[in-house]
């Protein structure tokens, strides 16, 4: 009876020093430099930004593992592909990680409407009389005030389903121009008295010069006279 002969293991190839996890890490700190270089060329703050942020850490941290376990046997080679994966986690997915929420303070990911009453806290809904006006307050946020200091202009409507004449919910805003980041603008809301009891939706957008834009609403419900 013969035995087939049990293939030993291969021995590795070549010794790993510190330098070749220095030299992994300084190649996959020079691709992200190269990628943040490319994509500083990129005219809009918003559009393609979060696949430049994420595009290093997606390439180096799979990558570097990939040649890392591939190349086992081949120290140098693995040990090299290690690096990579370090780079990836920093500076390339930390910085990344950071870009992406400067994003959102720019506003690329759109800012936010706080409506609110007098001296309160801000709210989603409320109920309101027919025949009755309360007044609120609305401010902006979500934007880097530093980066763009620039005013907003403010629109208000309420919904009027039925297209009635007059509208039986309707607001009425302080200011409409120069409104800046967290400033409280004075807003009315008003129920006409003949309304019927029924649900409404206060819409507020906010708009800024370069695109940059926010929205908010604002249920209310309405307690009719009319039957």
């Amino acid at each position: 009876m013969t035995y087939a002969a049990v293939p030993e293991p291969a021995e590795p190839q070549g010794r790993a020093t510190p330098l070749h996890f220095a030299l992994g890490y300084l190649a996959g700190v020079g691709v992200y430099l190269l990628v943040r270089a490319l994509g500083g060329l990129n005219p809009s703050p918003c559009q393609g930004q979060t696949l430049v942020a994420l595009l290093v850490p997606l390439l180096l941290g799979p990558g570097g593992l990939g040649l890392a376990a591939s190349q086992w046997n081949r120290p140098p080679r693995a040990i090299f592909g290690l690096g990579l994966v370090v780079a990836s986690l920093f500076p390339a997915l930390f910085f990344g990680s950071r870009d992406i929420a400067g994003l959102r303070n720019f506003g690329c990911a759109g800012g936010y409407v706080v409506i609110s009453p007098v001296g309160g806290k801000g709210f989603s809904e409320m109920t309101l009389n027919a025949g009755t006006t309360v007044p609120l307050r609305l401010r902006v946020g979500g934007f880097d005030v530093k980066t763009r200091p620039d005013s907003f202009t403010v629109q208000a409507q309420a919904t009027n389903p039925l297209n009635e004449v007059p509208a039986p919910v309707v607001v009425k805003l302080g200011q409409t121009g120069g409104v800046t980041l967290t400033q409280e603008v004075p807003l009315t809301v008003s129920a006409a008295a003949n309304g019927p009891t029924q649900q409404y939706t206060v819409n507020v957008n906010v708009v800024q010069q370069g695109g940059r834009s926010a929205s908010g609403t604002l249920t209310v419900n309405v307690e009719g006279g009319k039957k």
